[in-house]
């Protein structure tokens, strides 16, 4: 049978690249992108890769829209891999700009697992790839809305995991460390426009300065895809997977060095 993989976000980086790393594997895949510019561009990148991925746009959250598309791909696997970084200080961040970054990273995915797995079940099976991030872990400042939209996307797969068990539906965490991807552009707009507003733009300097390095240092979208990839293909796929290996260590020490210590090396690491 037939194997669809439906991939969000797939109109650049991750997305992207997870969407043809599914049609090299021999995946039916369906890049949702999320604007219809972005169609001529999937299929240009598939065509240079040598495979064949099928593009269709989609607000992921648009209720409506990603039940007709679900109905239509009935995925036996979803990549939720839509999203977006909102970069800035907690009170710099208006309530509407963070609900909407919940709405795309949060409720987007929650609502396609909704609606993908009655189809899972009749087929016997299905898979879920929630695309999270080390920073669910260990949250640096101005990322804070970023890092609670991850960390509660962790807390859902815990539970949804146990939830689907007797139904052979996986679900799988993917934690990427930094990918170069045009999200930094992005951000970086952000940072430099909400710091002419901000009443300590000194934080957004070092703010910046940091990101330039962290993005210097960043992976490959389609080394991310790989992981993706693996944990598709996999009989039995581990509940999480990380990548690069440099993103372990970090979110390891979230868990273990107490909170007073993590404090003051976030900050000595603003200020290098």
């Amino acid at each position: 049978m037939e194997r669809i993989v439906l991939v969000t976000g797939a109109g650049s980086g991750i997305g992207l690249a997870t969407a043809i790393e599914a049609a090299r594997l021999g995946f039916r895949a369906v890049a949702a992108v999320h604007r219809p510019d972005q169609v001529a561009g999937v299929h240009a990148a598939a065509a240079e890769a040598g495979v064949e991925v099928e593009a269709d746009v989609l607000d992921v959250t648009d209720d409506r829209r990603a039940a007709t598309l679900v109905d239509r791909v009935e995925p036996w696997a979803v990549v939720a891999s839509a999203g977006f970084m909102n970069p800035g200080l907690i009170e710099d961040v208006t309530i509407d700009e963070a609900r909407h970054q919940l709405e795309v990273m949060l409720l987007a995915p929650a609502r396609l697992v909704q609606l993908a797995l009655p189809g899972m079940r009749r087929r016997g099976g299905g898979r879920i790839v929630l695309v999270s991030s080390p920073l669910g872990e260990a949250t640096l400042p101005l990322q804070g809305w970023y890092s609670a939209t991850k960390r509660a996307l962790s807390a859902l797969a815990d539970a949804l995991r146990v939830e689907v068990i007797d139904d052979a539906v996986d679900v799988v965490l993917v934690e990427p460390g930094a990918a170069s991807t045009p999200l930094w552009d992005d951000a970086r707009d952000e940072l430099t426009e909400r710091r002419t507003r901000s009443v300590r733009p000194e934080v957004y300097d070092r703010g910046i300065a940091l990101q330039d390095r962290v993005r210097d240092r960043s992976a490959e979208p389609t080394e991310v895809a790989e992981v993706v990839g693996a944990a598709l293909r996999a009989a039995h796929p581990r509940f999480r997977y990380r990548t690069p290996a440099a993103a372990v260590p970090f979110a390891v020490a979230a868990r273990v060095v107490p909170t007073s210590v993590r404090d003051r090396v976030v900050r000595a690491l603003e200020e290098l």
